[in-house]
């Protein structure tokens, strides 16, 4: 890698954008580009255009426009003209209209007092509020030649014709010519407070609900015309809530005043007028005289609280948009639009061109951490040496700034206003200060994160942090106390009990504590993180065991400070011993195998001489004593004969050699070795039930050994079954499985096990008197294994099992399998 690098930095294009001078230029570039970027995206965010609507009408602006006037049109026929008589005096407590002006003035909403009452002003809408009682109707307008109708339905049927996008509200009903925007919305509220009497409408987001209002006993007026939260009035002051012990903004009734002096010192505050006495379990509260109660209720829990709705069935709202001020929003609201367009245009731009300059600039600072570079960008670096903990800080301060500023933008763009007197100059200068600073904030950010990457690079990001220094530190004084050595001797289970009685110590004085709690803080986070690292070395050594119980070598690394680093050099010990055992058995069983096929393969040449001089001796005209000495040797030279056969043939097919795998029909080649065997089953006079339920079954095997699985097998059960008893042969499919039992009843006591039975030279006969090698079955197992099957034995009593398994396969894997073979 090193010497690829250096080839790579000999390059001409990369020392041209490696250069000095080319990255400082384009790092200015970059603070530069980033700031455009940062006030595009302030100006793009605070546009007042809504860019999923392409008409002012059908816009957020205009649906905020249109609500308000709605509610305060509501709200003035509710409050204001349902209270007043024909001279236009206020009937109610002037607590009540007090609250009628402020909310106008909290809401900035125009009016004007005349001798007439209140008169609402409003230059985007033309409407019309009225309120029938008892006959006559009290109304405020301010479309012009209004008295000129006699009736209110022929004003209202008179502004319909003249006025477009209208809405009306008449006998608790709202009308419009509006179209439906087809997105509903549900809108609730309450006619009593907290009594369960809650009113629901559904209506098209761009009209208005109907709404509501009600009044207690305790002199509140709540009022609901589509404001999420109820517009509430109240008709006493505070001194009548002092004296009744109540604080009507909250719905909460007094008891118990108490003097301070009554008022124990063992108190918390949160909000400066609310109190809980820790010591007694009491909450008190503060008015705004001074006095403190305690045992506060909600007015809605007593008993005398009633609850009464307004009868707004009278109240008649008519607005629409004035034709003048629309057509001049419309031409803002377009203009907003393409001002939003442009600046989400310079949005994409400018993050384009950022990103590529931000990549180049992070890929080349430190050139790579390539030894030579690394020391070159050491060199030639004067920050090297700032503490990685300034750099975070930086960034951070600047991610701030640029957050901040972007939230404060109106109130830089008032005080910019403030400053500059020329619109354009106003402008112009508020932008390009605007793009200094965000540019300063990033050439501050940008650059910390330039050199924090370089240290990453380097490697050093640790190494040059105060933090990690003060750690490394301590650690290496706390290595020095017997403590260290003492904790670190325990067993695992003490250390990781202590840790949680720590953590639950800590716990438990950071809750009773405050003093202290960021200092315990602190160590607790210290002690999860520790104990979250334990637990992911107890992963590692439960993957190290997992890699022991597999017979696989564990490539993971434990630290030698952790509390499992005992454990684990444990069991390094235990899987190399395991390992230098299997390697031992396996060496053995190979040698084994190495001295059964040499053995074997030595006696074959004296043995085939032996049997020629016999054949010799045969020929040869003896006497009858001599002669049946020779066929007595005949007989046991080809007995030999056969047992080397088989010794060797085991020792091939144990080591995978001379096995030829090759696509075969199961059921077939056992059917012929059935019919192969049909005089030694008629000799035997022993009676054979055949059935095989499966008329084809496709495997991979070799077809002699498989015929010689066979052969064992019914020669086993035709030598050892008890006389007049059935040999059952069944062939059967289960589930990718073709299946091959016999069964038969021993004619002797099984005393035996399936594991004896199938060792070399081991008999059911143990006088070993029936003439039998003791392989048959051994052979069976080890040419079934080599053809990738499975042979058992099951024993249950005197009933004798065996049983081969071999896998069917499919017709597209044999294509491969053959392919493979050829």
């Amino acid at each position: 890698m090193a010497i690829k690098s250096r080839k790579f930095e000999k390059a001409e294009w990369f020392k041209i954008f490696s250069a000095k001078k080319t990255r400082i230029i384009a790092f200015i570039v970059a603070c530069v580009i980033a700031g455009g970027f940062c006030l595009s995206f302030v100006l793009y965010a605070n546009s007042h255009a809504d860019s999923s609507s392409k008409s002012y009408l059908k816009s957020e602006s205009y649906k905020l426009a249109s609500n308000e006037m709605y509610e305060e049109l509501c709200v003035t026929a509710s409050a204001y003209l349902r209270y007043v008589d024909e001279d236009w005096n206020y009937t109610q407590p002037r607590h009540l209209f007090n609250d009628y002006l402020n909310y106008l003035d909290y809401n900035r909403y125009k009016y004007k007092k005349t001798e007439d009452g209140i008169r609402l002003i409003d230059s985007r809408f033309d409407y019309y509020v009225g309120i029938t009682q008892n006959g006559k109707t009290r109304y405020l307008s301010n479309i012009k030649d209004i008295e000129n109708y006699d009736s209110e339905t022929d004003k209202i049927e008179a502004f319909k014709s003249s006025h477009k996008n209208y809405i009306l509200r008449r006998d608790n009903e709202v009308m419009s010519d509006r179209t439906s925007s087809g997105q509903i919305v549900d809108y609730y509220y309450n006619t009593a407070e907290y009594q369960d009497n809650v009113t629901e409408e559904f209506y098209a987001d761009n009209l208005v609900p109907v709404g509501g209002s009600y009044y207690d006993n305790y002199g509140r007026y709540f009022y609901n015309y589509g404001n999420y939260d109820p517009i509430a009035f109240y008709n006493v002051d505070s001194r009548y809530n002092v004296i009744k012990g109540l604080d009507l903004k909250n719905g909460l009734k007094y008891s118990d005043r108490l003097e301070d002096e009554e008022i124990g010192d063992d108190y918390d505050t949160d909000d400066g007028n609310e109190y809980y006495d820790y010591d007694n379990s009491i909450y008190y509260y503060e008015d705004d005289y001074g006095n403190t109660w305690a045992k506060c209720e909600n007015l809605y829990d007593l008993p005398d609280y009633k609850a009464t709705d307004n009868d707004d069935s009278g109240i008649t709202v008519f607005f629409a948009p004035k034709a003048e001020k629309l057509t001049a929003m419309e031409k803002e609201y377009t203009e907003a639009l393409n001002d939003m367009y442009r600046a989400k245009l310079f949005v994409i731009v400018f993050g384009v061109i950022e990103f590529m300059l931000v990549c180049y600039l992070l890929l080349i600072c430190a050139y790579n951490a390539e030894p030579e570079s690394v020391e070159r960008w050491k060199q030639g670096n004067f920050l090297k040496k700032v503490p990685t903990e300034v750099y975070l800080i930086l960034m951070a301060l600047a991610i701030s700034f640029a957050f901040v500023f972007g939230a404060c933008w109106n109130y830089y763009v008032s005080i910019t206003k403030n400053i500059f007197d020329n619109a354009l100059a106003n402008s112009v200068f508020r932008n390009i200060l605007a793009v200094a600073l965000f540019a300063l904030a990033y050439f501050a950010g940008f650059g910390s994160l330039m050199e924090f990457v370089g240290k990453i690079k380097t490697r050093s990001i640790f190494k040059e942090s105060l933090i990690c220094r003060l750690c490394k530190f301590l650690w290496r004084k706390y290595k020095e106390t017997s403590l260290y050595h003492y904790f670190h001797g325990l067993p695992l289970g003490i250390k990781l009990t202590w840790k949680f009685i720590l953590i639950f110590v800590g716990i438990f004085v950071v809750m009773s504590s405050r003093l202290t709690m960021l200092i315990l803080l602190a160590v607790e986070i210290v002690l999860c993180i520790s104990m979250l690292r334990d637990f992911s070395q107890l992963s590692k050594l439960s993957k190290q065991i997992d890699s022991l119980g597999e017979e696989k070598p564990y490539e993971g690394e434990i630290r030698k400070t952790s509390p499992v680093y005992a454990e684990s050099e444990k069991l390094n010990s235990v899987q190399d011993k395991v390992r230098e055992s299997v390697e031992q058995q396996i060496q053995s069983e190979r040698l084994k195998i190495e001295l059964v096929t040499n053995v074997s393969h030595d006696l074959k040449t004296p043995l085939t001489s032996i049997i020629s001089y016999i054949d010799l001796l045969k020929k040869m005209d003896l006497d009858d004593e001599a002669s049946s000495y020779v066929k007595i040797l005949d007989k046991k030279a080809q007995k030999l004969k056969g047992i080397v056969s088989d010794v060797f043939s085991i020792a091939k097919a144990t080591s995978g050699v001379d096995v030829n795998l090759t696509k075969l029909d199961f059921v077939m080649l056992l059917n012929q070795c059935i019919a192969d065997a049909e005089d030694k089953i008629a000799d035997s006079g022993k009676i054979v039930k055949i059935n095989i339920n499966a008329d084809s079954a496709m495997v991979m095997g070799d077809g002699d050994k498989l015929y010689r699985v066979f052969q064992n097998i019914v020669d086993n059960a035709l030598n050892y079954s008890m006389d007049g008893t059935r040999i059952f042969l069944d062939v059967y499919k289960k589930a990718d499985r073709i299946v091959f039992a016999e069964k038969n009843i021993s004619a002797t006591p099984i005393n035996f096990t399936e594991e004896e039975i199938l060792e070399r030279f081991v008999r059911g006969d143990k006088s070993r008197t029936d003439g039998g090698s003791g392989l048959g079955l051994s052979i069976s197992k080890s040419f079934t294994e080599a053809c990738g099957g499975i042979f058992n034995i099951e024993i249950d009593g005197d009933m004798f099992k065996a049983i081969v398994e071999m896998p069917i396969i499919q017709e597209d894997t044999a294509e491969k399998t053959d392919d493979k073979t050829e």
